[in-house]
């Protein structure tokens, strides 16, 4: 895999609805690797092979990560602030920031007080961000309402191959569906692969409808994180055992396509990849909620990359479970046709 690409995605700033710097570097690098690039107006990037076959499979793994959005500013220039996305708002005190204005990337800390930081009920209108300013109109020369503001964070390699950085949810699951789509090219993939870095799923999940809408693929494999639960304070029995380094995981849901399941566990089964089960009797939380219920319905599956320390700024992955859902995603996508039957009465 291309391991500098990907901490290239994961140094990129990409809050949701502000996803256009990255995108236009996954459209530069994967330029000389596809058959076909498509955008829409929604921001959605979508690298294509083989645009000609009547088979299409779409893959999603969206490109957006959670942040703050700036609101206004206070009379003595600390920026507010509203939030884009899930986040744990007490996980931002005290913590190193950068604003993302049009002109310069800005430094800044989130306030953090004791009375703050004892606060029960603690909301992100209590949050202020010091970019070092004294006053109202020193703020707004430099930041505009509408700006975006990532964790200050690093990338760092751990021991045991695992990689903690911020946003892996989902720059993961986007890595992992691009890679797979180059691999299945290296390896004679003779359908039609539409690999979608979709937008806004953190917040509206616009993406994937715009995505599945456009190009009315025959089935789709989405890309997301999942939790781990192999570490203090999870409950195993929430949504099944998952831990780091033992592989993709493969989702039981009402809406996942039980064929497209059994396929993805063959060949693992085959080629020894290692993989592991989740169960969500329901709604997944991922672009599959979106992309299953678009045009007449579309037959979803759902691989996830086990995670820990979802949407913080220490997100924590193994890079051999990258790898093997790369593999996985790759083979699957090389060995299916036009034969392969989807519907589960057959």
């Amino acid at each position: 895999m291309d391991k500098q690409f990907f901490y290239e995605m994961l140094k990129t700033d990409s809050v949701s609805g502000d996803e256009i710097k990255l995108q236009k570097k996954v459209l530069k690098h994967y330029q000389p690797i596809v058959d076909q690039q498509m955008t829409d107006e929604t921001g959605n990037v979508v690298n294509v092979i083989n645009p000609g076959s009547p088979i299409k499979v779409l893959m999603s793994g969206h490109i957006d990560e959670i942040g703050l959005v700036v609101t206004g500013y206070s009379a003595d220039g600390f920026l507010k602030v509203t939030n884009a996305g899930g986040i744990y708002v007490s996980g931002y005190l005290g913590h190193q920031v950068i604003v993302h204005t049009a002109n310069q990337d800005l430094y800044g800390v989130v306030v953090c007080t004791r009375s703050l930081s004892k606060k029960s009920d603690l909301a992100v209108g209590d949050l202020s961000i010091d970019i070092g300013v004294s006053s109202k109109q020193q703020a707004e020369d430099l930041v505009k309402i509408g700006d975006t503001i990532t964790f200050d964070t690093h990338i760092r390699e751990m021991q045991g191959g695992k990689i903690s950085a911020r946003a892996i949810d989902d720059r993961g699951g986007a890595f992992i569906i691009l890679e797979a789509l180059k691999k299945a090219k290296e390896k004679g993939c003779q359908i039609g692969v539409y690999a979608s870095t979709s937008v806004g799923e953190e917040t509206t999940m616009r993406g994937a409808y715009f995505a599945a809408a456009r190009v009315n693929p025959t089935m789709a494999i989405i890309v997301d994180v999942t939790y781990a639960s192999d570490y203090p304070g999870v409950n195993d029995y929430d949504s099944g055992h998952v831990e780091l380094g033992k592989g993709p995981v493969l989702c039981c849901s009402s809406i996942v396509n039980k064929k497209m399941n059994q396929k993805l566990k063959e060949i693992a089964q085959e080629l020894k990849i290692p993989y592991q089960i989740e169960t969500f009797v329901g709604r997944t939380g991922t672009d599959a909620d979106k992309i299953h219920f678009a045009n007449q319905g579309i037959p979803v599956c759902l691989v996830s990359l086990p995670l820990r320390y979802m949407h913080t700024p220490s997100e924590t992955c193994h890079e051999e479970d990258i790898q093997n859902s790369i593999d996985l995603i790759a083979e699957f996508l090389c060995r299916v046709d036009e034969r392969f039957d989807l519907n589960p009465f057959s």
